[in-house]
């Protein structure tokens, strides 16, 4: 992060982030806060959402870490007419989070492995475990779905 003109105990307007795919900037104001962090990352609160900088990703976006360059995940966003997720889980969900319907945006975590025998990719998501935003206070959270309906390694 470039802090030379940034005085203490001030947020910078933007930080540069060096990113598996290169320098991103993203903009504190549109940061996303995650109160309990994900899964296994209880430390980190405070996440950018941008586009991938490779055409064969368009499909994706990078979430990424804005405290440590280190820690990013590549998020496939939900598509609401999908059905892949019940309406009612959903419904539950969005109370339980305080989220309105309107408000509500999902990303589904993206795991990418070697293919059996070292050929190619495979790529799967985390049906169980999407995380949760609310798009009005930038506030998200990574929810576990109570439906075992849900595949924790649903192949792409």
């Amino acid at each position: 992060m470039d802090t030379e003109n940034v005085a203490e105990n001030e947020t910078p307007e933007s930080v540069v982030v060096e990113t598996r795919f290169g320098d991103i900037e993203f903009s504190w104001d549109k940061g996303i806060y995650m109160p309990v962090g994900l899964l296994g990352f209880p430390e980190h609160h405070v996440f950018g959402l941008a586009n991938i900088p490779n055409s064969s990703l368009d499909q994706f976006k990078l979430y990424q870490s804005l405290t440590d360059a280190n820690l990013s995940f590549i998020v496939a966003p939900y598509n609401m007419e999908s059905g892949i997720y019940a309406d009612k889980d959903l419904d539950l969900a969005q109370k339980s989070l305080a989220i309105t319907a309107d408000d509500m945006a999902i990303l589904m975590v993206v795991t990418i492995r070697g293919a059996a025998g070292g050929e190619g990719i495979r790529m799967s998501t985390n049906l169980r475990a999407p995380i949760l935003i609310d798009t009005n206070r930038q506030v998200a959270w990574q929810h576990i779905l109570p439906n075992d309906r849900y595949s924790v390694q649903q192949d792409l």
